[in-house]
């Protein structure tokens, strides 16, 4: 199976035959497909983590993706307003 890794910052995607313990260390990489788990009956992956107010826009596209906002639609939108309809924190975080 292959690991599809997405670069947050320059939105580079690379998939690999393998897990890269290179890119899993570092913070702007992220797995955004890959083989299923054996046990499918956990909870499903929620998507990325909800980003830093600090982070890149290219980190709050990806998030409000995740949440089901168009791509072509985060992409218009400044970081700013990206933050403001996604910024707050689901219940229990932060």
């Amino acid at each position: 199976m292959t690991y599809v890794y997405r670069n947050a910052n320059t939105g580079q995607v690379v998939p690999l035959e393998q897990r890269d313990p290179c890119l899993d260390m570092l913070d702007n990489w992220r797995i955004i497909g890959g083989p299923e788990p054996a046990d499918a009956s956990g909870p499903a992956s929620a998507g990325p983590a909800r980003p830093s107010e600090h982070d890149n826009k290219a980190a709050w596209v990806e998030y409000a993706v995740s949440r089901g906002m168009p791509e072509s639609d985060a992409k218009a939108l400044s970081k700013a307003a990206l933050i403001e309809e996604f910024g707050e924190a689901p219940d229990g975080e932060d």
